[in-house]
Formats: structure tokens, sequence, C-alpha cells
């Protein structure tokens, strides 16, 4: 019985060796190998409920990596946002979302070949979009996109040392090692498939009413205008020194890996739910501007233009679909000027 036990075994092994060795990407040269981790075929269903108003919607990441549905052909990409979370938009459906408020945006006003690509990661700073160009954009055939279109400031005021979020992959070999199986096995592949197709149990609730809590009487948004007379940017660098020169280091690099691609960057300032009150975000704010200019690129001041009001954001840094809508309004203008103008 044991005998023909372990005949049976390494028969189903050798097949599982067969299938994975002719349809899997191991030996491919497109392969993500311990790369993307998490963040590519996921398939997750969603009740949300931000104080009043109820979503229900289904969160998809592609093969490729990117929010939505797949892409075949990935010349046709010419535009990607990157971002944290506040691109993201998890909790929101992609429709609301700023970047599908952007595309809807340009499909409405007859710019139907124009589409930007969400990039966004949860968590990331820009020391995790400079490993996406090596770790992620390389590991994409016919990959070249006109613009990186980067929305970027408040997770680098937290600026220090890699956290899990800037990384693609983990960081322990154990982690490293299910990583490379995870992003190389065809039937690993075919499971994420079938729950992606089929997948229609709720899987994630969330409800949010912090609304009271940062909309109290107290409550004062801090516009540009503001900011400028409380806060003085040659006291931030020398208080932020560290934050000061590392970001701008950042910013450099960012700067020369899109080269590398002969692609462009669009560069798009932060706020936060009462504006520029936080001094390290005014900080990497006009560090941004600064760099901007000196490397001549473009870039879209949200900062300077975007004025908050109550319910636009359901915690500190996060936006409703209200907040999402204003803030897309503003980019997609600026956007008409600079990339299709």
């Amino acid at each position: 019985m044991k005998k023909i036990f372990f005949i049976n075994f390494c028969i189903f092994l050798l097949l599982i060796i067969f299938i994975e060795a002719i349809f899997g990407y191991w030996f491919k040269e497109d392969n993500f190998g311990i790369h993307m981790r998490k963040h590519r075929n996921q398939s997750e269903n969603y009740e949300i409920k931000l104080n009043k108003q109820k979503y229900k919607f289904k969160y998809k990441r592609n093969f490729h990596g990117f929010r939505g549905e797949e892409v075949e052909d990935l010349s046709e990409i010419k535009y990607v946002f990157l971002g944290g979370s506040t691109g993201n938009e998890r909790l929101l459906p992609e429709d609301l979302t700023i970047v599908g408020k952007i595309n809807s945006n340009f499909k409405n006003n007859n710019f139907k070949k124009t589409r930007i690509y969400n990039a966004s990661v949860d968590g990331k700073s820009l020391r995790g979009h400079i490993n996406d160009f090596e770790f992620w954009f390389s590991k994409l055939k016919n990959f070249q996109p006109k613009y990186f279109i980067i929305y970027v400031g408040i997770n680098d005021t937290y600026l220090g040392k890699e956290t899990k979020y800037d990384s693609t992959f983990g960081n322990k070999n154990y982690r490293k090692i299910l990583d490379y199986i995870s992003n190389n096995s065809i039937i690993i592949e075919l499971i994420k498939k079938i729950k992606w197709d089929y997948s229609n149990s709720v899987q994630l609730r969330y409800e949010i009413n912090n609304f009271n809590k940062i909309y109290n009487d107290s409550f004062e948004y801090i516009d540009y205008q503001k900011a400028k007379k409380i806060h003085n940017i040659n006291n931030l660098k020398n208080k932020y020194s560290y934050l000061s020169e590392r970001y701008l280091k950042r910013l450099e690099d960012i700067y020369y890996k899109s080269k590398n691609l002969n692609s462009k960057l669009i560069l798009i300032t932060q706020v936060k739910f009462n504006g520029l009150k936080n001094d390290k975000l005014f900080l990497v704010n006009e560090i941004t501007k600064e760099f901007s200019k000196e490397k001549k690129i473009n870039i879209i001041k949200l900062d300077e233009q975007y004025i908050g009001t109550k319910n636009d954001f359901y915690d500190h840094v996060h936006t409703t679909e209200q907040g999402s809508n204003k803030i897309s309004e503003i980019i997609y203008k600026e956007l008409v000027k600079i990339i299709l103008s």
C-alpha cells in the first residue's frame, strides 16, 4: 500500500514539474522573479461604509500589477500613475478614485485613447517607487510610458529606513522563496485567475466613521497662503535636514530612473485633511517644487489649488468620493495642458 502511494505520489510530482516546466514562467525572460509579491492578480470583494455612504465592489489588480482589468499590449500604456494608498484608494470603487475620475474626464471630453494606468501601492514612498523601476517595470515587456505621474509627499514625511511597504518582495529568505514560487508557478497563476473570475463571496468589510473626530469644532483648513505665513522653509530645512537631503536624493534617483526609460515625470504635491498644517508636508512639497523647477519637470501644484472642505477626507490623508472628485478635477485640467497640448 505504501509502495503504491509512493509511486502515485512520484507520478503526480513529475506531472506537476512537467506542467510547470512547459507552461510556467520559470525560464521566461519577462517573469517577475521574486518580485511583485501580492500586488498581481488580486480580486477581492469589498463592502465599504464611509460615514453614511455605502459601496460594494471588486478590487482588482491585473496580471502585470496595475489596478483594474487586464492589459494585453503593454505598449499601449503611455501614462502611469504612481502613489501610495492615497493614489490606490483601495476603499473606493475604481471609477470613483482620483485616477478613475480623470480617465472618465478624458473619455467624456473626446480623449478616448488617453488612459492613465494606476500603479499605486499602499504605503509606498518615493523609495518604493524607485524599487518599482528596478524590480517591477523592468520586468514588463514593451513597457515604455511617455509619462510617470507621481502623487508624492505624504509617505515621504515619514522618511527613514525602508519599510515593508517600500519593498516589492519579502526580505526574509523563506519569504523570497515563497515569492519566487508564487510569481512563476502556472498552477498558482490559474488558481488566482479562477479567484479573479469567479469569486463572489464578500471577503472584506470596512466601516469608517471618523468624520466627527477629524472635522470637529476646531477644524481649520490651512491653505497654501496661510501655510506660507506659518512655516519658514529655510528653518524647516535646517530643522529636518535629514529629511530634506534624503528626499531630494530620492527625487533625483527617480528622475534618472525615468530618463533611462525615455519617460518624463509629472510630479503632484499633496495635502492632508487639514491642508498644510503639517510642517514636514509643507517642506517636501516645497522641495518638490524647487526640484521640478531646477530639472524643468512638469509639476501640478495641488497644494496651491485645492481648498479642502468638510467630508473631503475620511481620515487624515485618505479622500472620500467627494474629495477624490475635487482633486481629480484639478489634476485633469493640468494634465490636459501638459500631455495633450
